[in-house]
C-alpha cells in the first residue's frame, strides 16, 4: 500500500532527477551516435508514449480512482502539453514547438516540483502522474537538442497569446461541466505556487504576470546565445588595428 505524497521526499526528489536525466542523456546520445532517420524514430516513440501514457492515465482515474471522465479531459496546461509535444515530435512541428517550449518550462515543471497528488510511490497514479509530466520535459528537449528547433522571442508573445486563447474556451466548460481546468475556479488542493499568489481570483492575474515574467525567463538562454555569437562575428569581420 502507497503512503501519502511527501513533497520532495525520497521518491519525489528521485522521480525528477531521473527524468533530468533521461532528459538530457537520451537526447544527446541521439544527437551523436543516430542518423536523422534514427533520431526521427526516436522522437516518434516518444510522441508514441506520450499519447499511450495519456489514454492509460484516463482509464487508471476512471476505472480505479472512480474519477468522472468529465474531469478528466487534456484541458489542463499539462494535459495540452501533452497533445503538443507528441505532435512537435510526430510532425516536427516548428509551430507547436514555439508554443509547448513555454508550457512546459512554465507549466509542467512546476507541476513535477509541486505535484497535484496525494498519493506516493509506488501508487498507479504516482508512476503515471510523473511518467506523463515526465515524458514532456523530455519531448521538449529532445526537440531542442535533436531536432534543433529553439524558440524566438516572438514566441512568447505566440505562446501567451494562444495560452489567452485556451482560457477563453475553458473557462465556459468549467462553468458547464462544473470542473477546475487550468485551475480557474480554485488552487490545487495540494500545495502550490499559487499558495503565494493571493486569493481567487486575484492570483489568476498573478499567474499571468509570472507566466510573462518566466518566458523570458526561460528564453534567456538563446537570447545569451545570440548575443555571444554576434560578438564573436563582429570581432572576426572587424577590420584589424592600424597598430596590429
Amino acid at each position: 500500500m502507497a503512503g501519502p505524497l511527501i513533497l520532495f521526499g525520497t521518491a519525489h526528489v528521485s522521480s525528477v532527477l531521473l527524468i533530468a536525466a533521461i532528459g538530457i542523456t537520451l537526447p544527446l546520445l541521439a544527437r551523436r551516435g543516430l542518423s536523422l532517420t534514427g533520431q526521427y524514430r526516436i522522437g516518434l516513440l516518444i510522441a508514441a508514449l506520450l499519447i499511450a501514457q495519456e489514454g492509460v492515465h484516463i482509464w487508471l482515474q476512471v476505472n480505479h480512482y472512480d474519477r468522472l471522465l468529465s474531469s478528466l479531459l487534456p484541458l489542463h496546461l499539462c494535459g495540452l502539453s501533452v497533445l503538443l509535444t507528441a505532435w512537435t515530435l510526430a510532425a516536427r512541428s516548428y509551430s507547436a514547438y514555439e508554443i509547448v517550449y513555454f508550457w512546459a518550462w512554465g507549466g509542467t515543471l512546476q507541476a513535477l516540483f509541486t505535484p497535484d497528488l496525494d498519493r506516493g510511490f509506488p501508487d498507479p497514479a504516482f508512476i503515471a502522474f510523473f511518467v506523463g509530466h515526465g515524458l514532456v520535459i523530455v519531448g521538449v528537449l529532445y526537440a531542442t537538442l535533436v531536432y534543433r528547433f529553439r524558440p524566438r522571442l516572438a514566441s512568447i508573445f505566440k505562446s501567451l497569446g494562444v495560452l489567452l486563447v485556451v482560457v477563453a474556451v475553458v473557462a465556459p466548460i468549467n462553468l458547464w461541466l462544473g470542473t477546475n481546468y487550468l485551475f480557474l475556479c480554485s488552487k490545487p488542493e495540494q500545495a502550490s505556487l499559487m499558495d503565494f499568489l493571493g486569493p481567487w481570483p486575484w492570483y489568476i492575474l498573478s499567474l499571468a504576470g509570472l507566466a510573462l515574467v518566466s518566458s523570458f525567463f526561460y528564453y534567456l538562454p538563446f537570447l545569451i546565445g545570440d548575443l555571444v555569437a554576434a560578438r564573436s562575428r563582429a570581432k572576426r569581420l572587424s577590420p584589424p588595428s592600424p597598430d596590429a
